[in-house]
Parts: structure tokens; C-alpha cells; sequence
């Protein structure tokens, strides 16, 4: 079950709480005058490091697999102007089954986009394809939370706690959600999560959803090797979206490497 999709609300929820531009800014510095890019964001989502790209002139391909999503992403640019609408192709998709178009500059796998997924097969398959829908001296930005070692207490944490997606939404509609870890492997970096969600929609009725996810959070070493043995060249290693350098305290493993 993709959380995305429970409910068409749970995209303005994250909005609401994905507001960051700090990673844009970053992209934007790394891709500097160079341009206009072909560039592909797979996980794109509502758009938000997908529509500052386009608006800066460039062609932009979204694939994401949740409808909700995408549908949000497509209110959004439709408020544009008409050149920039033009810049852009949404695709519904899961990027772990289906090609990726190709012929592009730059992919950006950015906002934690592997915490999406449930096991490192998965997300190696994602450098594998990203090599593949890259021109020669194209590049990729890879950009996750910093956990190194094995994983962290706070994905251990026992009982039911509020999760994502929590909120109450312009028209009153107000989703409730909780999240509770079921299973965990420790060496292996592996958890897995009950989730619920409530949604109660302005006349009352009510929309509840339960289904299970399963992450693995992964470390700077994996991505590293990853793209390593996709012949990537790993440019730079930031530890935040400041561009500071990477280092094991940094709260942030982000990659720019070149094809």
C-alpha cells in the first residue's frame, strides 16, 4: 500500500510539512549556468524540487507511482505560465518495475527518496537505472539522512506514535495517522512499520486505511559502492544542504557524481 495514495488529502498534508528549499538551492548551485538540462526526478511527488527546476528554464521528467501525488503536482504547474507548463511530463510509474526514459543530464534522487523503499536491491536498482537514463558526463544527485552502523535506536522505538501524514487540510478534512514498528533487523538496517490512517472528510465521512512498510535506511558506504560500480564518478560528498563537507557526524550523506 503506497501512503500516498490512501487518501487525495494526504498530498496537501505533505505540503504542509515538506516546505524545505534548502536542497533546491544546493541543485541549483551544482548545476550552475549550465543549461537548459534534461533533467529526471523520479519520487517526484507534489513537485517541490520538480517545479523551482522548471521555472529556472530547464525540461523536467517526474515519474512517481502515487496517483494523489502526481494529481497535486499537476494542480500546481497548471498555475504556471504556459512555457513553463510546457517543461514538464509527469508519469505515473513505480520506478522499481518499469524503465526509465532516457537521454538526460541530470537525475536527482533527492528528499530521502530510498526511505521510500524497502530493501537495498531496490535502491541499487534505482543507481542502476539512473545509469542507464543518463548521457555520457551526465550527472546524479543522491541525496539521505546520515546512518551509518547499524540501525538506529529511534527505528526500534516500541509502541504506537503519531505518524505522517497528520493534519487538517484547507477545506477541514482531518487526517490522523499512527505508525508502529512491527519487525526490525538491526545488522541488516531493516524495519518494518504498521501504519494507520483516519481520515475525516468535512461531512463526516470517515476513510481508514491500514498497511504495512518496510524501510531500509541506507548508509553513505552502500551508495558510495553503488554508484561506484556503475562507472559514476563520485564528484563531491556533502554533509548538508549548506554544501558543508561530509563527514561521520554530518547529518546528511549527499552525492554529486558524474556519469
Amino acid at each position: 500500500m503506497n501512503m500516498y495514495d490512501v487518501e487525495p488529502h494526504v498530498a496537501e498534508i505533505y505540503d504542509q510539512v515538506e516546505t524545505c528549499t534548502d536542497d533546491v538551492a544546493l541543485i541549483r548551485r551544482l548545476v550552475g549556468g549550465r543549461g537548459p538540462l534534461d533533467i529526471l526526478e523520479p519520487f517526484c511527488g507534489t513537485g517541490r524540487i520538480l517545479i523551482p527546476l522548471a521555472l529556472d528554464g530547464h525540461q523536467l521528467v517526474g515519474p512517481d507511482q502515487a496517483r494523489g501525488m502526481l494529481a497535486r503536482a499537476r494542480e500546481k504547474i497548471r498555475q504556471l505560465p504556459e512555457e513553463v507548463q510546457r517543461r514538464v511530463t509527469l508519469i505515473e510509474a513505480d520506478v522499481t518495475r518499469e524503465p526509465w526514459p532516457r537521454g538526460f543530464d541530470l537525475v536527482v534522487l533527492g528528499g530521502n527518496c530510498f526511505y521510500e523503499l524497502a530493501t537495498p536491491r531496490e535502491q541499487e536498482g534505482c543507481i542502476v537505472s539512473a545509469a542507464a537514463s543518463l548521457r555520457p558526463g551526465g550527472y546524479i544527485y543522491v541525496d539521505n539522512d546520515h546512518m551509518e552502523g547499524d540501525l538506529d535506536q529511534a527505528w526500534q522505538k516500541p509502541g504506537v506514535n503519531q505518524g505522517f501524514p497528520s493534519g487538517t487540510c484547507t477545506d477541514g478534512t482531518w487526517i490522523e495517522s499512527t505508525i508502529e514498528t512491527i519487525w526490525y533487523d538491526v545488522p541488516r538496517r531493516l524495519a518494518r512499520f504498521r501504519r494507520r490512517t483516519k481520515v475525516t472528510l468535512p461531512d463526516g465521512s470517515v476513510v481508514e486505511q491500514e498497511y504495512i512498510q518496510q524501510k531500509h535506511p541506507v548508509s553513505t558506504a552502500e551508495v558510495q559502492t553503488w554508484l561506484e560500480s556503475q562507472g559514476f564518478v563520485v564528484e563531491r560528498l556533502y554533509g548538508d544542504r549548506a554544501g558543508n563537507p561530509y563527514t561521520q557526524a554530518s547529518e546528511r550523506a549527499i552525492f554529486w557524481a558524474r556519469k
